[in-house]
Protein backbone atom coordinates (compact mmCIF):
# COMPACT_ATOMS: atom_id res chain seq x y z
CA UNK A 1 0.00 0.00 0.00
CA UNK A 2 1.23 3.47 -0.46
CA UNK A 3 1.81 5.79 1.25
CA UNK A 4 -0.93 8.02 0.26
CA UNK A 5 -2.97 5.03 0.45
CA UNK A 6 -2.31 4.49 3.72
CA UNK A 7 -2.95 8.60 4.77
CA UNK A 8 -6.15 8.22 3.21
CA UNK A 9 -7.06 4.91 4.75
CA UNK A 10 -6.34 6.67 8.27
CA UNK A 11 -8.54 9.38 7.71
CA UNK A 12 -10.69 7.89 6.57
CA UNK A 13 -11.40 5.18 9.68
CA UNK A 14 -11.75 8.67 11.61
CA UNK A 15 -14.82 9.81 9.70
CA UNK A 16 -16.02 6.19 9.88
CA UNK A 17 -15.42 6.53 13.51
CA UNK A 18 -17.16 9.63 14.20
CA UNK A 19 -20.22 8.45 12.16
CA UNK A 20 -20.27 5.56 14.20
CA UNK A 21 -20.27 7.92 17.50
CA UNK A 22 -22.99 10.06 15.91
CA UNK A 23 -25.13 6.76 15.33
CA UNK A 24 -24.84 5.49 19.09
CA UNK A 25 -25.45 8.89 20.32
CA UNK A 26 -28.88 8.66 23.25
CA UNK A 27 -31.16 10.99 23.82
CA UNK A 28 -32.72 13.98 22.46
CA UNK A 29 -32.43 17.99 23.07
CA UNK A 30 -33.61 20.53 21.68
CA UNK A 31 -30.46 20.88 19.12
CA UNK A 32 -29.91 17.51 17.96
CA UNK A 33 -32.53 15.14 16.75
CA UNK A 34 -32.30 11.35 15.97
CA UNK A 35 -33.14 12.93 11.72
CA UNK A 36 -29.68 15.29 12.31
CA UNK A 37 -27.51 12.82 13.98
CA UNK A 38 -28.28 10.40 10.85
CA UNK A 39 -27.68 13.01 8.13
CA UNK A 40 -24.57 14.15 10.22
CA UNK A 41 -23.14 9.95 10.20
CA UNK A 42 -24.11 10.21 6.80
CA UNK A 43 -22.09 13.19 6.03
CA UNK A 44 -19.19 11.82 8.08
CA UNK A 45 -19.59 8.09 5.48
CA UNK A 46 -19.40 10.52 2.48
CA UNK A 47 -16.08 12.06 4.13
CA UNK A 48 -14.93 8.42 4.35
CA UNK A 49 -15.27 7.21 1.13
CA UNK A 50 -13.76 10.37 -0.56
CA UNK A 51 -10.81 9.32 1.08
CA UNK A 52 -10.90 6.14 0.02
CA UNK A 53 -11.48 6.98 -3.55
CA UNK A 54 -8.30 9.57 -3.16
CA UNK A 55 -6.16 6.51 -1.59
CA UNK A 56 -7.08 4.17 -4.37
CA UNK A 57 -9.08 1.85 -2.47
CA UNK A 58 -12.32 1.83 -4.60
CA UNK A 59 -14.14 -1.27 -2.84
CA UNK A 60 -13.71 0.33 0.47
CA UNK A 61 -14.56 4.08 -0.83
CA UNK A 62 -18.00 2.08 -2.33
CA UNK A 63 -18.33 0.45 0.54
CA UNK A 64 -18.81 3.99 2.83
CA UNK A 65 -21.10 5.39 0.21
CA UNK A 66 -23.09 2.55 0.33
CA UNK A 67 -23.42 2.92 4.31
CA UNK A 68 -24.04 6.62 3.77
CA UNK A 69 -26.97 6.07 1.17
CA UNK A 70 -28.73 3.73 3.85
CA UNK A 71 -28.58 6.71 6.34
CA UNK A 72 -29.86 8.93 3.78
CA UNK A 73 -32.66 6.53 2.39
CA UNK A 74 -33.83 5.19 5.43
CA UNK A 75 -33.26 7.87 8.03
CA UNK A 76 -31.98 11.57 7.10
CA UNK A 77 -35.11 11.43 4.64
CA UNK A 78 -32.77 12.40 1.97
CA UNK A 79 -33.60 9.98 -1.35
CA UNK A 80 -31.67 12.81 -3.53
CA UNK A 81 -28.38 12.29 -1.49
CA UNK A 82 -29.06 8.56 -1.10
CA UNK A 83 -29.33 8.44 -5.22
CA UNK A 84 -26.23 10.42 -5.39
CA UNK A 85 -24.27 8.25 -2.79
CA UNK A 86 -25.44 4.62 -4.51
CA UNK A 87 -24.36 6.38 -8.04
CA UNK A 88 -20.85 6.97 -6.64
CA UNK A 89 -20.77 3.57 -5.12
CA UNK A 90 -21.73 2.21 -8.29
CA UNK A 91 -18.82 4.12 -10.13
CA UNK A 92 -16.29 2.94 -7.16
CA UNK A 93 -17.28 -0.61 -7.55
CA UNK A 94 -16.93 -0.31 -11.27
CA UNK A 95 -13.14 0.03 -10.91
CA UNK A 96 -12.66 -3.12 -9.18
CA UNK A 97 -15.95 -5.22 -8.74
CA UNK A 98 -17.88 -5.08 -11.58
CA UNK A 99 -20.54 -7.62 -10.72
CA UNK A 100 -21.14 -5.15 -7.79
CA UNK A 101 -21.23 -2.10 -9.81
CA UNK A 102 -24.43 -3.23 -11.70
CA UNK A 103 -26.16 -4.34 -9.05
CA UNK A 104 -25.44 -1.00 -7.20
CA UNK A 105 -26.41 0.80 -10.57
CA UNK A 106 -29.73 -0.80 -10.69
CA UNK A 107 -30.74 0.54 -7.02
CA UNK A 108 -29.87 4.14 -8.21
CA UNK A 109 -32.62 3.45 -11.69
CA UNK A 110 -34.85 2.32 -8.78
CA UNK A 111 -34.64 5.77 -6.90
CA UNK A 112 -34.15 7.92 -9.95
CA UNK A 113 -37.45 6.71 -11.97
CA UNK A 114 -39.54 6.82 -8.81
CA UNK A 115 -38.07 10.39 -8.55
CA UNK A 116 -38.89 11.07 -11.97
CA UNK A 117 -35.30 11.86 -12.91
CA UNK A 118 -36.16 9.63 -15.93
CA UNK A 119 -32.36 10.43 -17.86
CA UNK A 120 -30.20 10.16 -15.12
CA UNK A 121 -31.83 6.79 -14.85
CA UNK A 122 -31.58 5.96 -18.48
CA UNK A 123 -27.38 6.87 -18.18
CA UNK A 124 -27.29 4.78 -15.72
CA UNK A 125 -29.27 1.83 -17.56
CA UNK A 126 -26.85 2.53 -20.38
CA UNK A 127 -24.01 2.08 -18.40
CA UNK A 128 -25.02 -1.23 -17.09
CA UNK A 129 -24.91 -2.05 -20.15
CA UNK A 130 -21.70 -1.37 -21.04
CA UNK A 131 -20.26 -3.35 -17.76
CA UNK A 132 -22.30 -6.27 -19.22
CA UNK A 133 -20.84 -6.21 -22.70
CA UNK A 134 -17.08 -5.02 -21.82
CA UNK A 135 -17.11 -7.17 -18.58
CA UNK A 136 -18.71 -10.09 -19.99
CA UNK A 137 -20.86 -10.85 -16.69
CA UNK A 138 -23.34 -13.99 -17.24
CA UNK A 139 -25.88 -13.99 -14.43
CA UNK A 140 -29.61 -14.80 -13.29
CA UNK A 141 -29.45 -17.95 -16.31
CA UNK A 142 -28.79 -15.56 -19.40
CA UNK A 143 -25.48 -14.66 -20.96
CA UNK A 144 -23.70 -11.19 -20.97
CA UNK A 145 -24.80 -10.47 -24.51
CA UNK A 146 -28.85 -11.10 -23.36
CA UNK A 147 -28.21 -8.49 -20.36
CA UNK A 148 -26.44 -6.30 -22.18
CA UNK A 149 -29.43 -6.21 -25.17
CA UNK A 150 -32.02 -5.66 -22.23
CA UNK A 151 -30.07 -3.20 -20.55
CA UNK A 152 -29.63 -0.78 -23.64
CA UNK A 153 -33.33 -1.64 -24.45
CA UNK A 154 -34.47 0.06 -21.05
CA UNK A 155 -31.65 2.92 -21.66
CA UNK A 156 -33.63 3.09 -24.76
CA UNK A 157 -36.75 3.50 -23.16
CA UNK A 158 -35.98 5.68 -20.80
CA UNK A 159 -34.37 8.05 -23.04
CA UNK A 160 -37.21 8.18 -25.61
CA UNK A 161 -39.99 8.65 -22.47
CA UNK A 162 -37.77 12.16 -22.06
CA UNK A 163 -37.67 12.85 -26.04
CA UNK A 164 -33.64 12.13 -26.18
CA UNK A 165 -34.21 10.54 -29.42
CA UNK A 166 -30.81 10.56 -30.27
CA UNK A 167 -29.21 8.93 -27.12
CA UNK A 168 -32.45 6.52 -27.48
CA UNK A 169 -31.07 5.47 -31.15
CA UNK A 170 -27.45 4.78 -30.41
CA UNK A 171 -28.85 2.21 -27.71
CA UNK A 172 -31.07 0.54 -30.34
CA UNK A 173 -28.14 0.62 -32.49
CA UNK A 174 -25.97 -1.48 -29.46
CA UNK A 175 -28.90 -3.73 -29.73
CA UNK A 176 -28.91 -4.44 -33.42
CA UNK A 177 -25.04 -4.53 -33.44
CA UNK A 178 -24.76 -7.18 -30.34
CA UNK A 179 -27.33 -9.39 -31.57
CA UNK A 180 -26.46 -9.89 -35.16
CA UNK A 181 -22.69 -10.04 -33.96
CA UNK A 182 -22.45 -11.21 -30.55
CA UNK A 183 -25.69 -13.26 -29.76
CA UNK A 184 -25.42 -17.42 -30.35
CA UNK A 185 -27.56 -17.76 -32.85
CA UNK A 186 -27.59 -14.80 -34.08
CA UNK A 187 -31.03 -12.58 -34.70
CA UNK A 188 -30.80 -11.45 -37.52
CA UNK A 189 -34.28 -10.58 -37.93
CA UNK A 190 -34.25 -8.59 -35.06
CA UNK A 191 -31.32 -6.89 -35.78
CA UNK A 192 -33.43 -6.19 -39.38
CA UNK A 193 -36.54 -4.65 -37.91
CA UNK A 194 -34.33 -2.19 -35.63
CA UNK A 195 -32.20 -1.09 -38.36
CA UNK A 196 -34.75 -0.53 -40.70
CA UNK A 197 -36.75 1.41 -37.64
CA UNK A 198 -33.95 3.23 -37.45
CA UNK A 199 -32.99 4.66 -40.79
CA UNK A 200 -37.21 5.56 -41.20
CA UNK A 201 -36.89 7.47 -38.08
CA UNK A 202 -33.49 9.30 -39.82
CA UNK A 203 -35.95 10.55 -42.91
CA UNK A 204 -37.99 12.49 -40.14
CA UNK A 205 -35.07 14.58 -39.24
CA UNK A 206 -33.43 17.31 -41.45
CA UNK A 207 -29.84 16.48 -39.79
CA UNK A 208 -30.36 12.64 -39.87
CA UNK A 209 -31.67 12.08 -43.03
CA UNK A 210 -28.45 11.25 -44.50
CA UNK A 211 -27.75 8.57 -41.59
CA UNK A 212 -30.76 6.30 -43.58
CA UNK A 213 -28.70 5.03 -46.30
CA UNK A 214 -26.33 3.50 -43.65
CA UNK A 215 -29.00 1.95 -41.59
CA UNK A 216 -31.15 0.79 -44.71
CA UNK A 217 -28.10 -1.16 -46.30
CA UNK A 218 -27.51 -2.59 -42.58
CA UNK A 219 -31.03 -3.76 -42.36
CA UNK A 220 -30.58 -5.91 -46.16
CA UNK A 221 -27.35 -7.42 -45.09
CA UNK A 222 -29.20 -8.46 -41.98
CA UNK A 223 -32.25 -10.23 -44.58
CA UNK A 224 -29.43 -11.77 -46.43
CA UNK A 225 -27.42 -13.47 -43.51
CA UNK A 226 -30.77 -15.07 -42.79
CA UNK A 227 -30.54 -16.84 -46.50
CA UNK A 228 -33.85 -14.79 -46.95
CA UNK A 229 -32.58 -13.42 -50.53
CA UNK A 230 -36.62 -12.54 -51.56
CA UNK A 231 -36.85 -10.55 -48.17
CA UNK A 232 -33.83 -8.76 -49.03
CA UNK A 233 -35.44 -7.77 -52.08
CA UNK A 234 -38.68 -6.69 -50.96
CA UNK A 235 -36.50 -4.38 -48.43
CA UNK A 236 -34.26 -2.87 -51.07
CA UNK A 237 -37.50 -1.87 -53.25
CA UNK A 238 -39.29 -0.52 -49.91
CA UNK A 239 -36.16 1.60 -48.82
CA UNK A 240 -36.24 2.83 -52.32
CA UNK A 241 -39.42 3.96 -52.13
CA UNK A 242 -38.79 5.49 -48.76
CA UNK A 243 -35.90 7.37 -49.82
CA UNK A 244 -35.51 8.70 -52.86
CA UNK A 245 -31.93 9.07 -52.78
CA UNK A 246 -31.11 5.56 -51.58
CA UNK A 247 -30.76 3.82 -55.24
CA UNK A 248 -28.20 6.15 -56.18
CA UNK A 249 -26.16 6.65 -53.14
CA UNK A 250 -22.87 4.37 -52.55
CA UNK A 251 -24.65 2.13 -49.84
CA UNK A 252 -28.03 1.56 -52.21
CA UNK A 253 -25.72 0.51 -55.19
CA UNK A 254 -23.87 -1.88 -53.12
CA UNK A 255 -27.11 -3.33 -51.50
CA UNK A 256 -28.50 -3.95 -54.58
CA UNK A 257 -25.42 -5.72 -56.32
CA UNK A 258 -24.89 -8.06 -53.13
CA UNK A 259 -28.64 -8.94 -53.25
CA UNK A 260 -28.64 -9.73 -56.69
CA UNK A 261 -25.43 -11.84 -56.11
CA UNK A 262 -27.03 -13.53 -53.48
CA UNK A 263 -29.80 -14.36 -55.85
CA UNK A 264 -28.06 -15.56 -58.77
CA UNK A 265 -25.54 -17.53 -56.34
CA UNK A 266 -22.44 -15.53 -57.58
CA UNK A 267 -19.59 -16.03 -54.96
CA UNK A 268 -16.95 -14.63 -56.98
CA UNK A 269 -19.54 -11.36 -57.74
CA UNK A 270 -20.18 -10.92 -54.39
CA UNK A 271 -16.34 -10.74 -53.54
CA UNK A 272 -15.64 -8.17 -56.09
CA UNK A 273 -18.95 -5.91 -55.16
CA UNK A 274 -17.57 -6.22 -51.54
CA UNK A 275 -13.97 -5.12 -52.82
CA UNK A 276 -15.24 -2.20 -54.48
CA UNK A 277 -16.90 -0.81 -52.28
CA UNK A 278 -14.17 -1.31 -49.85
CA UNK A 279 -11.94 0.89 -51.35
CA UNK A 280 -14.12 3.43 -51.52
CA UNK A 281 -15.61 2.89 -47.71
CA UNK A 282 -13.61 0.84 -45.26
CA UNK A 283 -15.99 -2.24 -44.12
CA UNK A 284 -15.54 -2.30 -40.75
CA UNK A 285 -15.45 -4.94 -38.31
CA UNK A 286 -19.24 -5.58 -38.09
CA UNK A 287 -19.64 -5.87 -41.88
CA UNK A 288 -16.96 -7.95 -42.65
CA UNK A 289 -18.24 -10.19 -40.27
CA UNK A 290 -22.08 -10.22 -41.66
CA UNK A 291 -20.57 -10.04 -44.85
CA UNK A 292 -18.61 -13.13 -44.31
CA UNK A 293 -21.61 -14.92 -43.27
CA UNK A 294 -23.46 -14.06 -46.09
CA UNK A 295 -20.22 -15.44 -48.83
CA UNK A 296 -20.72 -18.22 -47.07
CA UNK A 297 -24.46 -19.04 -47.08
CA UNK A 298 -23.72 -18.54 -50.80
CA UNK A 299 -20.90 -21.44 -51.05
CA UNK A 300 -23.37 -23.69 -49.21
CA UNK A 301 -26.40 -22.92 -51.31
CA UNK A 302 -24.22 -23.33 -54.74
CA UNK A 303 -22.85 -26.81 -53.34
CA UNK A 304 -19.32 -24.73 -53.19
CA UNK A 305 -16.48 -26.64 -50.97
CA UNK A 306 -15.13 -23.46 -48.74
CA UNK A 307 -13.02 -24.36 -46.10
CA UNK A 308 -12.26 -20.98 -45.04
CA UNK A 309 -14.92 -19.87 -42.39
CA UNK A 310 -13.50 -16.34 -42.15
CA UNK A 311 -12.69 -15.40 -46.00
CA UNK A 312 -11.63 -11.96 -46.01
CA UNK A 313 -13.62 -10.11 -48.59
CA UNK A 314 -11.49 -7.04 -48.25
Amino acid sequence: MSLMAKQQKAKAEEFISAAESKLQSKGWSMFSSKERDAEDAAEAYEKAANAYKVGGLHQEAGDAYMKAADLYRTKANSPTDASKCINNAATMYSKCNPAAAVDTYKQAIALYTDSGRIVQAAKLSKEVATIYETEQIDADGKSYVVLAMEAYEQASQLFEMENSKSQASQCLAKIAELCSAALTPPDYERAAQIYGDMGRRCLDSNLLKFNAKGHFLHSIMCVLARNDAVGAQQALAKFQSLDYTFADSREGKFAAQIVECVDGMDVEGFATACFEFDRITKLDPWKTSVLNNIRQLIADDDGGDDDDDDVDLT
